[in-house]
């Protein structure tokens, strides 16, 4: 009987996780309930992809407007103003920025809601896996992913809705972190937020059984689900912010011992010169994209450029030529690149693509292939793992003065840098530890910039202050300031989850 109403529960669930589905399985098209219902390890596996991957979502449309990487312009572009009234909230800091962005019609802001239905969908494969039929090796890798992506969406939340993990002087016993929802049982009460402390230790166990898992039986799965190198890499990632420098090295480097190819961009770019006046023309193939699916670098990819991209637009250049974006990439963040670098040409050059209004033209996304939307818009690329190593090992470097950690890390350094600027490629050698370490952490601006790294590395590396100058009307310019350690680096629990959950408590 027991097993009866637990078959009959699972199937409820499934069947409502399983409506907007499509593509999932010749079963969702069944009328009957014992069709319906879910009964083997293929059924799963078509309902973590639907529910349980992030596929075309975009979690961060906003994220980088957080940033330093960016900055605002006027335009007198009708279509230009909304975007602008859209984009403020998250721009100046707003401690409403949600509820705001929300009374404009901004697409794909419902991060809390959106990363807490993908952990539904997992923990909902999880609670299933014991009664279905089917291959055991690929039950484990269906657990493996599930895992992974419960991890992986946990690090979002927590680094997203509570404080950084290593800010001075906090207690992860008592902070406050996010819900801990691990099983798909429907509970009475309302879940709490967890201390930031448990719910670090559920990621890690998450992902240290998902390694395991992955390794075993799940090394033939393919780039748009979860690898090992995938597990490997978010490791790296959690460590590095827990500062646990030996563990974040350690995890990177059997990432990069795996895969340790990058994307040489010099081989994707034409340089012509002008015979008269000797100006240099710089154009960019993007079919060498290091985020397509067929960059070598490639671990991971999701999203939507025509989402991710909505704050990011160019006025109609016929209408309003020589006009700027709302929101583009900071002039000062550009003049920090060296003469030699390709990446501002090949990363954040300006495109336009008439076949879609809204996204006439962007600042960035030449990071994938344009003329494909097939590509991911947002992952996970072999170049962190060298940027984590190279961190975590000048930070040890720091501690103990082991000359072989600096050497290290140089050596990573250049490896990336040798594929992303001109050849010949001369290698930088710095050997005051400090020095390297700032170092270091402009080549990770400068590498991750628009992949949603950028807020979550400011948060960890001091909360520094930001200034964002804001131009509303014709040359009055507004500053807004974020002043160094904020609360404001923590981003508010949006109004209609609060409504709905009354044991949050909002953050300062």
């Amino acid at each position: 009987m027991i097993d009866d109403m637990k078959s009959f529960f699972y199937c409820l669930i499934f069947m409502a996780l399983s409506i907007g589905i499509m593509g999932c399985g010749d079963f969702l098209e069944e009328s009957s309930q014992d069709e319906v219902r879910p009964s083997t390890v293929s059924d799963l596996e078509q309902l973590l992809l639907g529910e349980g991957y992030l596929r075309t979502d975009c979690i961060y449309p906003y994220l980088e407007l957080l940033t330093d990487n960016v900055q605002n312009a006027y335009s007198d572009n009708e279509s230009h103003v909304t975007v602008l009234q859209q984009g403020l909230p998250v721009f100046t800091w707003d401690v409403d920025m949600f509820d705001k962005m929300e009374e404009l019609y901004t697409t794909g802001i419902d991060t809390w809601e959106k990363l807490y239905s993908k952990i539904k969908g997992c923990n909902v494969v999880l609670d299933m896996l014991d009664d279905v039929t089917g291959d055991e090796n690929e039950k484990l890798n269906q657990r493996g992913q599930a895992l992974a992506l419960r991890g992986y969406y946990y690090f979002l939340l927590i680094n997203t809705f509570a404080q950084p993990y290593n800010k001075k002087g906090i207690d992860l016993n008592t902070a406050l972190g996010v819900p801990l929802i691990v099983s798909s049982a429907v509970k009475d009460e309302f879940p709490a937020r967890e201390s930031i402390a448990k719910v670090y230790q559920q990621i890690e166990r998450d992902l240290l059984e998902a390694v395991d898992l992955m390794d075993k039986y799940g090394q033939n799965n393919i780039q748009y689900k979860v690898t090992p190198l995938f597990v490997y890499n978010l490791l790296s990632r959690m460590y590095l912010y827990m500062e646990n420098w030996g563990k974040a090295a350690e995890y990177a480097s059997v990432v990069i011992t795996r895969n340790p190819q990058l994307r040489r961009l010099s081989d994707f770019v034409t340089i012509e010169v002008d015979e008269w006046f000797g100006d240099e023309t710089l154009t960019y193939d993007v079919n060498g994209g290091v985020l397509n699916y067929n960059s070598p670098e490639l671990i991971w990819g999701y999203g939507d450029k025509r989402i991710s991209e909505i704050l990011f637009q160019l006025p109609d250049i016929f209408t309003y030529p020589g006009s700027s974006p709302i929101f583009s990439v900071s002039d000062k963040f550009l003049a920090q690149h060296d003469v030699n670098d390709l990446r501002p040409a090949c990363y954040y050059q300006r495109y336009f693509k008439s076949i879609f209004p809204m996204v006439f033209g962007s600042i960035y996304g030449a990071k994938s292939n344009l003329n494909d939307l097939s590509n991911p818009h947002r992952g996970m690329r072999v170049a962190e793992a060298y940027l984590n190593r190279a961190e975590a090992n000048i930070r040890l470097f720091l501690e103990n003065g082991n000359e072989n950690l600096r050497i290290s890390a140089l050596t990573d350094l250049n490896y990336l840098r040798e594929h992303r600027f001109r050849q010949p490629y001369e290698d930088v050698n710095i050997t005051d530890g400090q020095t390297l370490l700032e170092f270091c952490l402009d080549e990770r601006r400068k590498e991750l910039a628009f992949d949603d790294h950028r807020w979550f590395d400011l948060r960890r590396c001091g909360m520094p202050e930001m200034i964002h100058e804001v131009t509303i009307n014709k040359g009055q310019v507004q500053e807004y300031r974020l002043a160094k350690g904020s609360d404001r680096y923590v981003l508010p629990i949006p109004k209609k989850v609060l409504d709905k959950n009354p044991a949050l408590v909002q953050n300062p």
